[in-house]
């Protein structure tokens, strides 16, 4: 009997040594794994900040430098609203200003989320066809109307069958 007792007792040390062994593998060196990743993530994220409060005051200065007052050498029109009379007629507007850039209108979208948000701006989207060496008479022309606000997009595709030119407006709206 006392042999069997001392025989399984090396036995049982290796089966503990094993599963101890396969608990580490297991358990214990994933979760370590991750724990490296996570502090080289974390550690990444801190030189991210680190480099975003450095850069803060240059990026507010340059923000601050490009809000300066337009010259007064520029020729700019004098804002007006465009009425409710006149955006029945935006239409004929558009047509008007394409027939200048040897353009044709093709649709004039107004945006009916900006009409109902009461901040006095109205976008639209606006498609003329014709050739893309006209772009910058259409602009230049578009920018000269009074009840312009700005420019946001432009879109031109040059294909042979398919050439059109797809602005996004903001109107100054009441």
């Amino acid at each position: 009997m006392a042999d069997s007792k001392n025989q399984s007792s090396p036995i049982l040390v290796i089966f503990c040594a094993l599963g101890l062994l396969a608990f580490l593998l297991l358990v214990i060196y994933p979760n370590y794994r991750s724990m490296r990743e996570y502090d080289r993530q974390i550690s990444a994220l801190n030189g991210e900040i680190a480099l975003r409060q450095a850069l803060a005051p240059i990026y507010k200065k340059l923000v601050e430098k490009a809000r300066i007052a337009p010259s007064t050498k520029l020729k700019l029109p004098e804002k007006t609203v465009l009425d409710m009379k006149n955006t029945g007629r935006m239409a004929q507007i558009f047509q008007n200003i394409a027939n200048t850039a040897g353009l044709t209108l093709e649709s004039v979208i107004p945006d009916a989320q900006t009409f109902d948000k009461g901040n006095g701006l109205l976008m639209v989207e606006v498609v003329f066809r014709g050739e893309f060496l006209n772009v910058q008479p259409l602009i230049n022309t578009i920018a000269e109307q009074s009840f312009v606000d700005r420019i946001h997009t432009i879109h031109v595709r040059c294909a042979d069958e398919n050439k059109w030119i797809k602005l996004t407006v903001s109107l100054l709206h009441r």
